[in-house]
């Protein structure tokens, strides 16, 4: 596992953005299964975070990085994306 992370930040480094703990609870979000915005925005407020308005601006912002698709209504994780959520998960492992 400690390979892969390695592994994973040397691959995600370059393209690594400044992300807040609010962008890694949305990727967290869709990575459980929530993948249209309503059902982001009711997983986003069980984490006690009520973004209102500002939700689609993060999307806009995770898209543009990378990390984000969105395809019609529908959002999903991109692999960068995944990389990125593996790194966070081990990170708060360690």
């Amino acid at each position: 596992m400690e390979r892969e992370v390695v592994e994973s930040v040397k691959k995600l480094r370059d393209k690594m953005v400044k992300i807040d703990v609010i962008d890694v609870i949305i990727l967290r979000c869709l990575s459980e299964g929530a993948d249209r915005y309503t059902a982001l925005e009711e997983c986003v407020e069980k984490y006690g975070i009520t973004l209102r308005n500002a939700l689609a601006n993060r999307l806009l912002k995770l898209r543009e990085r990378g990390y984000v698709t969105r395809d019609g209504n529908l959002y999903a994780l991109t692999d960068d994306g995944r990389e990125l959520l593996k790194i966070v998960r081990a990170l708060a492992v360690a």
